[in-house]
């Protein structure tokens, strides 16, 4: 149960790294002397040109160009690690990789006296991990060697990487952008639990507590990342942890993605069917609800107005209970509506 949920979240890789979350997270998190050479120009992603097509498959890693404001570009390699902790040769990998991202950007140089060189593209390496244990490798090869500092200065091979480890940043500060936010935070709780609902909850929980905008995004990318999200236990969870708001943040992201287009095909027809569903059981609630207060306020309710409120849906069904609480007769409650 546990690798089928593992494989749902890494559906998330290229969603919160995609134009504009990839920028966002590059410059939030390479180092703030790197960030602060760079221009406004969006990062643009040359996955394809650098990573090895087995990488790509099987890692999920991207590679993106930016500018800085001498006008030169460099390379930001994003390593994103899966596993629930880091294997024997990582390092080893990130050596690998690294030195093929720099050897395929390489560019010709012309010097002064006429010699040339072929110069490896600058990179900065990424390593986003969202396991549940804590990265235990040092961040550069250097302190991996168990040589004095003397010895390593003299010339032995290194590189230094940026470890973005989600489990040790807290929730709120995963990002400032709200959107890589949310889907770092999917991420981040992916692998904390052997039951999926243990993680869907703990993961509800946390957004909630960030606030209403991160949850309803949550929501969202549950929606969009897999096919074993039930909107019906889905909502069962928020309304547990938000009392009275679990339907309308569900319900709302589920109309919103049938309405982009992001959902379709067959899952289209089944949320939608559910979504429509629970819309109408939602209405007939209120409409009885409304009903009984007219009854015990105004006496019996006539059958013709009877069928009004029943065929009502619920933002307007929500409005006459509004108007019941100081109505002084079935005018009141209606308003302006002819029919009534």
């Amino acid at each position: 149960m546990k690798a089928r949920l593992t494989t749902v979240f890494k559906m998330l890789d290229g969603r919160f790294l995609r134009p504009g979350h990839a920028d966002a997270f590059v410059r939030e998190r390479l180092p703030a002397a790197v960030a602060a050479r760079l221009t406004d120009t969006p990062a643009v992603d040359r996955s394809e040109s650098f990573i090895d097509p087995l990488l790509r498959e099987r890692r999920g890693d991207r590679v993106f160009v930016l500018e800085t404001e001498t006008g030169q570009t460099v390379l930001v390699w994003t390593m994103v690690e899966h596993k629930s902790a880091p294997e024997p040769d990582s390092l080893i990998q990130t050596l690998t990789g690294l030195a093929g991202i720099a050897a395929r950007g390489a560019v010709r140089r012309q010097n002064p006296d006429g010699t040339v060189w072929q110069v490896p593209a600058p990179v900065f390496p990424i390593v986003l991990y969202h396991g549940a244990r804590r990265w235990p490798l040092p961040t550069s090869l250097s302190d991996a060697y168990d040589l004095p500092p003397d010895l390593v200065a003299q010339g032995l091979l290194d590189f230094r990487y940026t470890l973005v480890d989600l489990g040790a940043i807290p929730d709120a500060e995963l990002s400032r952008h709200p959107p890589l936010q949310a889907g770092l935070l999917v991420l981040k709780y992916a692998m904390r639990d052997d039951d999926p609902m243990d993680t869907l909850e703990r993961l509800v929980d946390a957004a909630a507590v960030i606030g209403l905008t991160a949850l309803a995004l949550v929501v969202r990318y549950l929606f969009k990342a897999s096919d074993l999200v039930d909107p019906t236990r889905l909502r069962r969870v928020v309304a547990g942890i938000l009392p009275g708001q679990g339907d309308d943040v569900v319900t709302t992201v589920a109309e919103q993605l049938i309405a982009e287009g992001e959902i379709k095909g067959r899952a289209e027809g089944e949320l939608k069917g559910r979504v429509e569903g629970e819309l109408k059981g939602r209405a007939e609630g209120k409409a009885e609800l409304l009903l009984r207060l007219m009854t015990r306020r105004f006496g019996p309710v006539a059958p013709d107005i009877e069928a009004r409120i029943h065929a009502a849906d619920a933002a307007l069904l929500d409005n006459w209970g509004d108007r019941i609480l100081d109505a002084r007769s079935l005018a009141d409650v209606f308003g302006a509506d002819p029919r009534h």
